[in-house]
């Protein structure tokens, strides 16, 4: 079954017209069964407040309306009516659905997580009416159950859709805590449900509050901001004055959120956006509209503990499929400890102190952001915690420091590290003065990615017993030569080498950023440890093969404070060789921090969707060579230089009539033709962004394959042009034609119409000519065709004139020179409503979106409308308005 045709109730409930939640593409279902997926629960203010438990099932999410909420209670049977499936688009859902809809009212999630399906996959489970499933979300998690209450077959409408859901005994179950009660915020934005609608005053709260406290109304522009470090020394663990955090073993993020959008940023200032797409959602979700938070993303082992390792696949991820594989099997938090800037206030000269409580009152709830706690005055018991589950330590804070940017350390934050121990292999050993010259120090290595490696020296904590020990075992295992991989370093150079089987305990401070042990102490000899066991290692350099390895631009990770990514990797596997690509690393998009590399690579990804549409289609290009922010210029003519292997055409006057074209032009255009993914690269490589199309072919430059209707919102809104696009698409089925809609990839909507063989230009102006007209018929206080600005007024142009045998329109799939790198992206017609934001379609996500759901135009050159048949019924439609 196809998706839409699940999603046909929750459509039939709704007005694309009127309510702002979302509306699926259509997606085809996999043959597979769901054995693992995503949930979501709602906390749902309409009529009746009630939780809405969503459970992803293939391309749907089946709901069940719990009234009481979940409980982690096992004796707690709670009643769960099964309603209309949902679009996996709700999973990401939290507003108020505007009065006069169905189910008006604010919306929360309440929270969310992934699903795994325990006896039989969720589509047996749904037939047979039981489920058994595990969560793993912020306040649900172990095992849970859903059971039909009746005899399915013979049960009336009403009570067939009856279930019950109840949390099954295990280490997550708890008879005494009561969820609805005690957790009712939202994972994503921190707020309770009745203060969804409540977000401004909230925000003008929160920033009239830092006034109070002596916030300067400033802008911070933290695109230039390096974020606060740690001195290694000064502080005790007991300081009236401090307050002691947690160390955590994460990468460090400055998140921006400002008007356009949310900017994630590493320590080094690359972008990080797009590698966490739910934490940039969850920051874009709080209340105020310009923030600026300082934390570490983290995520977790088994026992709940930070752990760098794990987080790999997340700093690694790259490419969009990438990342969105990487965020189904690594799960993150961001842990946010500082707040720099809220609304026009800037907070960096308030103390500490002032800056937690303002970022308390932001955020209250445990969920994709937290706050991380603090303990004031004593830090002993979270440095004995630490010690006893074997994390890095505390950072002492003082709590009336201001915050200052580095890269300066500032004894105002001082990292208090916990010893460790660990197994390390004997590789030399050093002879040392008077009275330890026999054996001054161990030379000390670990296995990592396959190669055994050099960590450094241990003297202290050797005594003459365990010299005399050490000596007996190392002298029959002397060899010429080191068995660590690379190039001998100093320290080795005068050392007696020997074979690796010898494995020695030793207790140490952390990791130098040259990956040696810092203040290492000998502990003794482990015998019952094999040298491969030995793999202890800097965090940082576990990661350097992970997967989705950037290659020469994997994060440069620097020591104990890791997680800078510096560029983008190589290109994209789909390129050949013949392609020559230049400076990837290149920033194109400084506000995201993305580079030409992610545009070549994004082409890439794209190309056999986007090929279907500019195979033998003369382009032309617009060139920003030193990104969005630079000097552009449009190119008709190939350059010299073009590779031999590019195709190109040429195009001469009778081809183009161009009104007003100047005098002096060349009569002749060689133009690029895009056949290949080696061609989108190429072209990407020039720093083209987006592409513009011409709607002829090579092979027949006189006949339109296209015409295009330009809905230009101008001060409107995107919702204005939702409208006017809805409007037309029920026009162009009454004339049975067929319509394409897709993004501009900036503020507008483009409806496209395919014509068929044959059609001239001509007849391709007359009819777009005569689809505005009615369309404006229709709407005259909303849209106008006229073309003077100051005589537009606060209307939607509809622009009729980029159907021309010179006219260009930009390409679908194409990349916008905006902030966001947004994409001109093809939409099915079922996700055309007015809550449609085009800002979530970007170079980064859009390939994630093809592969989900496919190209919404697969279909656009196999239609063959009957074009004089349908000027016919638009001349008798007009001649009636």
């Amino acid at each position: 079954m196809l998706e839409a045709e699940q999603l046909d109730s929750y459509r039939q409930k709704r007005d694309p017209t009127r309510t702002n939640e979302p509306f699926s593409p259509e997606r085809k279902r996999s043959g597979s069964e769901t054995r693992s997926a995503r949930f979501v629960v709602h906390l749902h203010a309409a009529t009746r407040t009630h939780y809405d438990v969503r459970l992803q099932v293939g391309g749907v999410l089946k709901s069940f309306a719990v009234p009481r909420g979940p409980s982690l209670n096992p004796e707690d049977k709670r009643l769960a009516v099964h309603t209309e499936d949902h679009p996996l688009e709700y999973l990401d859902f939290e507003e108020v659905i505007p009065e006069g809809n169905y189910g008006a009212g604010p919306m929360i999630v309440w929270d969310a997580g992934r699903v795994r399906y325990l006896e039989s996959a969720a589509e047996s489970g749904l037939e047979h009416g039981k489920l058994d499933f595990e969560l793993y979300g912020f306040k649900l998690r172990g095992r849970f159950a859903l059971v039909h209450t009746g005899d399915r077959p013979r049960s009336s409408r009403a009570e067939s859709n009856q279930w019950l859901l109840f949390k099954k005994g295990d280490a997550f179950a708890n008879t005494e805590t009561d969820l609805v009660s005690d957790q009712p915020f939202s994972v994503l934005s921190g707020l309770r449900v009745e203060e969804l609608g409540q977000r401004r005053e909230i925000a003008r709260r929160l920033e009239e509050r830092a006034a109070e406290l002596g916030a300067p109304e400033r802008e911070l522009d933290a695109r230039k901001l390096t974020p606060m470090l740690c001195a290694t020394s000064g502080a005790g663990s007991s300081e009236p004055n401090r307050f002691y955090e947690l160390k955590l073993d994460g990468v460090r993020i400055l998140a921006d959120k400002h008007p356009g959008g949310v900017a994630l940023r590493y320590r080094n200032g690359r972008a990080a956006t797009a590698s966490y797409p739910e934490i940039a959602r969850a920051v874009r979700a709080l209340a105020a509209e310009r923030l600026v938070l300082d934390g570490e993303i983290v995520t977790f082992d088994d026992a709940g503990r930070p752990n760098f390792q794990r987080l790999a696949p997340r700093i690694h991820a790259v490419r969009p499929l990438d990342v969105l594989r990487a965020s189904a099997e690594v799960p993150v938090v961001y842990v946010v400890f500082d707040l720099l800037a809220v609304g026009r206030r800037e907070l960096l000269t308030l103390p500490l102190e002032s800056r937690k409580a303002l970022l308390e009152e932001l955020n209250r709830g445990p969920g994709m952001i937290r706050v991380l706690d603090h303990f004031e005055g004593d830090g002993t018991a979270l440095f004995e915690f630490c010690k006893a589950q074997r994390l890095e330590g505390m950072v002492a804070k003082h709590k009336n420091s201001p915050y200052r940017p580095g890269p300066q350390r500032s004894e105002d934050w001082v990292k208090i590290k916990c010893d460790r121990d660990d197994e390390f292999v004997v590789i030399g050993w050093l002879r040392g003065k008077r009275a330890r010259e026999r054996l001054g120090a161990l030379c000390l290595g670990s296995f990592s990615n396959g190669a055994l490696r050099f960590r450094g020296r241990v003297g202290s904590g050797l005594t003459e017993r365990s010299i005399d020990e050490l000596l007996e075992l190392l002298k029959p295992l002397q060899r010429p030569d080191s068995s660590a991989a690379g190039a001998p370093p100093d320290d080795l150079k005068e050392a007696q080498l020997v074979e690796p089987k010898l494995v020695v305990s030793v207790r140490f401070q952390g990791w130098t950023e040259e990956g040696r042990l810092r203040a290492p102490v000998f502990l003794g000899l482990r015998g019952d440890i094999e040298p491969s066991a030995c793999t202890a290692s800097p965090p940082e350099e576990s990661l350097e093969s992970a997967p989705g390895d950037r290659g020469p631009g994997a994060p440069q990770l620097e020591g104990d404070e890791a997680g800078s990514p510096t560029s983008s990797g190589g290109s994209a596997n789909q390129v050949s060789a013949r392609v020559i690509l230049s400076n990837r690393d290149k920033v194109f998009w400084p506000d995201d921090g993305y580079t030409k590399g992610d545009l070549i690579d994004y082409y890439a990804t794209v190309a056999p969707a986007m090929l279907r549409f500019l195979r033998g289609r003369p382009v032309v290009l617009v060139r920003y060579p030193d990104g969005v922010d630079g000097k552009h210029f449009y190119q008709w003519n190939a350059p010299l230089g073009t590779p031999e292997w590019m195709r190109t055409l040429e195009l001469s006057d009778k081809d183009q009539e161009e009104p007003g074209k100047d005098p002096e032009e060349p009569t002749k255009k060689q133009v690029f033709l895009i056949d290949d993914v080696d061609g989108l690269a190429y072209i990407a490589n020039l720093g083209c962004i987006p592409i513009h199309v011409l709607a002829s072919r090579e092979k027949s430059p006189h006949d339109c394959d296209f015409l295009t209707i330009d809905f230009d919102i101008g001060e409107k809104t995107f919702r204005d042009a939702v409208v006017l696009a809805l409007s037309l698409k029920e026009l162009l089925d009454e004339l049975s034609l067929p319509g394409f809609a897709k993004t501009s990839g900036q503020k507008g909507l483009h409806t496209l119409i395919p014509l068929g063989p044959g059609a001239s230009f001509e007849t391709a102006k007359i009819m777009v000519e005569l689809l505005g007209r009615l369309l404006v018929a229709q709407h005259p206080k909303l849209a106008t065709m006229e073309r003077r600005i100051s005589k537009r007024g606060p209307r939607v142009f509809v622009d009729t004139g980029q159907t021309g045998a010179s006219r260009t329109i930009v390409a679908p799939y194409s990349v916008r020179a905006v902030p966001g790198a947004t994409v001109s992206t093809p939409l099915s017609w079922s996700e055309v409503h007015v809550a449609l934001d085009p800002a979530r379609f970007n170079l980064m996500s859009v390939p994630s979106r093809l592969s989900e759901v496919g190209d919404p135009w697969v279909d656009f050159f196999s239609a063959e409308p009957d074009i004089p048949q349908a000027i016919e019924k638009l001349a008798a439609r007009l001649a009636r308005t």
